[in-house]
């Protein structure tokens, strides 16, 4: 009975040692609002991927969609700021309630193309507005910029859209962004701010006349049960900025931290790609419910330019006029470098 003890004893001793010794040094949790049918999710997947593929057994990445980790935005950004959490995902609407000037990167109809976007996005101006946000010590470090959701654009209920014109006296949801509410008035037009998960609702109801949001998001979550009219002006890319939280960072030894941007890279990535092959088959799918689609002509696009041109003086008055004249800067030079082509509507 000793022996057979002991030999317990030294086999719960070793399965104690294995157990810890299978442990990974570094847990990196993402948490986000979105669910697992995202460009979100599936950008998180392909970080930890990356991540996992490069240090197996050394990190392990957690992925929570779906306010699994925290309810809200504000829970999920103080969430980030203490430590308790690694990764989080805002769009320019989320991020302007930390960063206002931030909001530089929405204005409409700034890029050309997804080429445009993604040139400027990846570029110094960005870098640039994350090293402010970390010196301003709010405990969050810019980390990667994707898409969610492609490109934003006008859908109606009753009333069917040809032109800017068409936009006049209807009341459209926004996010809280206040540069979002403001091109919405220069349009003639009333903005609404409201999340995104009381829209279906607000449409059903009749308190809203259309929305501001991408083909694929209006057909994954089935808003064109409400939705009959799509004007597809693609005034606004749906930047996806993802953060990581600055007190981990500083935790993490150099090689990790070399896995984790090679992991960045792989999200940005697979939440562009996603999103570019979503679009035709959400505008095929709108249609087929009996939606109507117009695509906004290049002539009805520098119409819309000119009059939301407002926003430039609006911007400059409420942030001053630094980042603007670095976004113009950025948009000529990669306007220079990247070829038009045909967007994803033509």
């Amino acid at each position: 009975m000793r022996i057979i003890l002991a030999l317990v004893l030294v086999a719960c001793g070793v399965g104690v040692w294995q157990s810890r010794a299978q442990q990974p040094e570094f847990t990196i949790r993402i948490a986000f609002l979105a669910s697992k049918d995202d460009e979100d999710y599936i950008g998180a997947v392909a970080f930890k991927e990356t991540v996992e593929r490069l240090l197996p057994g050394r990190v392990e990445v957690r992925v929570f969609p779906s306010g699994q980790f925290c309810g809200n935005e504000r829970e999920c950004i103080e969430a980030l700021q203490s430590g308790i959490l690694e990764m989080h995902q805002t769009t320019i609407g989320g991020l302007a309630a930390l960063y206002g000037a931030a909001q530089v990167l929405d204005l409409p109809y700034a890029f050309r193309d997804e080429a445009v976007a993604e040139c400027v996005l990846d570029g110094p101006l960005v870098r640039e507005i994350g090293q402010e946000i970390l010196r301003q010590r709010l405990g969050l470090r810019l980390i990667a910029v994707g898409n969610t959701g492609g490109w934003r654009a006008f859908a109606t209920t009753t009333r069917p859209l040809n032109g800017p014109d068409d936009l006049a006296g209807l009341r459209f949801r926004t996010l809280p962004s206040q540069l979002e509410q403001q091109m919405v008035r220069e349009l003639d037009a009333n903005p609404m701010p409201l999340a995104f998960s009381e829209l279906y609702g607000a449409l059903g109801a009749g308190l809203l006349d259309g929305t501001k949001n991408s083909p694929q998001d209006i057909v994954g979550q089935k808003l064109h049960d409400h939705l009959r009219y799509l004007y597809v002006d693609r005034h606004s890319y749906m930047t996806s900025i993802w953060w990581f939280s600055d007190a981990r960072w500083r935790e993490l030894p150099p090689d990790v931290q070399a896995a984790a941007r090679e992991g960045f890279a792989a999200l940005a990535r697979a939440t562009r790609e996603a999103a570019a092959r979503r679009e035709a088959p959400a505008l095929e799918d709108f249609a087929r419910r009996g939606g109507t689609i117009v695509v906004a002509t290049p002539e009805q696009r520098e119409q819309l330019r000119a009059k939301t041109a407002g926003l430039r003086q609006w911007y400059v008055d409420n942030y001053g006029p630094r980042w603007l004249e670095r976004m113009d800067a950025a948009v000529a030079a990669c306007n220079r470098a990247a070829p038009a082509g045909p967007t994803q509507t033509e």
